[in-house]
């Protein structure tokens, strides 16, 4: 049934005005919204699947930003774009219908404690990224509770791109405001032109509006210290002191962490603790245990916690190249980091490393990482494994010939895995995605070890 407002939303048009095969293909069944000259329907194709579509009207748009923004994009925390139609009057763009409840009515039905809010931040970080890292950034310019829907399983999606735009370098200002008063930065009101910082200023209101409900800083209402920190630095008023990437945000988030900090507390204090116990035990077993080294070609030990790897591996690197770059064990390891282990501790050529492949993925004497990532990107362990291998030994990369399907994966990366595996070098390496620098550095040293006891025979 037609609501009363629908009905007259429709007959108030000729459906001249629409867009020639939209009405053919899709059948409006409730206005969402209609200002500013943007009316969003729920629409359903002729098998009652429902999309959403944004009608624009060309005399008060002259360049609808957000159906061309979208198309292309592949993220399961963003509308897909499905077609759009236009004619002289109107732009019409229809996108994915996403099932779910806004933020704002979902932290209202449910008491979210700050894990949680946390972790819808983190997901808005990942959505983000893959806005924010595109060739030409994309920039949302609207983040709210009411634009972000949380699906059935939790996951979080973003959406209502109508003011979104694409980064011009150069450019000095922006010459409309549009956005939500409480979440818009002050270079949304003609400052400076907005840039992905502004997406991170409205992403620090976001996350202090799920911890206190309210936009506003209250004094009176005390945050976590760290969280407190990431919201101060996110919401700064000069765009410069802001964290310049949206990656940077998810890392500091992930560290604050109450459960993992206490975890790293009490990992600390367990240490102390074994460390007097052995103390105890008399000096001459200490000092077996601290110079042993259990690594043959073959086999990495069972007997160590992977914590106990992981200090063994940051320790084994330090002793072996001088670096410290791996004692915040802890923290999210970035490709740039991995970068600057293959230049620093392996001696790669800059060039060679930071070569970026602008064709497809592919193995390549003038850039050692077949991706063309950013230094922010995080890095998966198998990525990890990866340049472990190949900075040891490339002809093992390079050799496709043990594989015998495709699964989509990248096949350099697919016969890294499997010779590591097979030697022990992802022994303790358990973190699929997003793994800490710690991770990082056992699975080079494992790399390490078995190449150099290989080398020994």
């Amino acid at each position: 049934m037609e609501s009363d407002e629908l009905r007259e939303l429709l007959n108030s048009y000729d459906d001249s005005i629409y867009p020639e095969g939209f009405l053919a293909e899709y059948t409006p069944m409730e206005c969402l919204s209609d200002r500013n000259g943007i009316c969003t329907l729920l629409v359903q194709d002729r098998s009652g699947e429902s999309f959403i579509a944004k009608c624009c009207d060309k005399a008060l748009w002259s360049v609808v930003s957000g159906g061309g923004i979208l198309n292309g994009l592949e993220h399961s925390g963003l509308p897909k774009q499905i077609a759009s139609y236009e004619n002289d009057n109107m732009t019409v763009t229809v996108r994915e219908y996403i099932d779910g409840v806004p933020l704002s009515r979902y932290a209202a039905e449910n008491r979210l404690s700050q894990q949680e809010a946390v972790g819808i931040c983190v997901q808005l970080c990942d959505i983000l990224a893959c806005l924010h890292h595109r060739e030409r950034a994309i920039i949302h310019r609207d983040i709210k509770p009411q634009n972000v829907i949380i699906r059935p399983d939790g996951s979080a999606a973003l959406i209502d791109f109508d003011i979104a735009r694409v980064y011009r370098s150069g450019g000095d200002t922006d010459t409309t405001f549009f956005g939500t008063p409480d979440y818009a930065p002050p270079e949304q009101y003609g400052f400076s032109q907005t840039d992905t910082r502004t997406d991170i200023y409205s992403l620090g209101i976001l996350l202090r509006w799920l911890l206190t409900g309210s936009t506003k800083e209250d004094s009176r209402i005390r945050i976590y210290s760290p969280l407190a920190k990431i919201i101060g630095k996110c919401t700064s008023f000069a765009p410069k002191d802001r964290f310049s990437d949206v990656s940077q945000v998810k890392r500091a988030l992930l560290r604050a962490d109450p459960k993992a900090r206490g975890l790293r507390s009490a990992a600390l204090i367990l240490c102390a603790l074994l460390l007097i116990g052995a103390l105890c035990c008399g000096g001459v077993q200490l000092y077996r245990h601290m110079t042993y080294t259990p690594f043959t070609a073959d086999t990495i030990p069972a007997y160590m916690s992977d914590e106990e790897r992981v200090a063994d591996a940051v320790e084994y690197m330090r002793e072996k190249y001088g670096t410290n770059m791996f004692d915040d064990t802890e923290g999210i390891a970035s490709v740039g980091d991995l970068r600057a282990a293959l230049i620093e501790l392996y001696g790669l050529d800059r060039d060679y490393v930071y070569g970026i492949n602008m064709d497809i993925p592919r193995e390549s004497d003038e850039f050692f990482l077949p991706w063309g990532w950013d230094d922010v990107q995080t890095v998966h362990r198998d990525v990890a494994v990866y340049a472990a291998v190949k900075v040891h030994d490339p002809s093992i990369v390079a050799d496709w010939s043990s594989l015998k399907d495709d699964d989509g994966y990248y096949p350099g990366v697919r016969v890294a895995v499997a010779f590591a595996e097979d030697c022990g070098i992802t022994e303790g390496a358990n973190q699929p995605r997003d793994i800490t620098l710690g991770e990082l550095a056992l699975i080079l040293a494992n790399a390490d070890r078995v190449f150099d006891a290989a080398e020994a025979k």
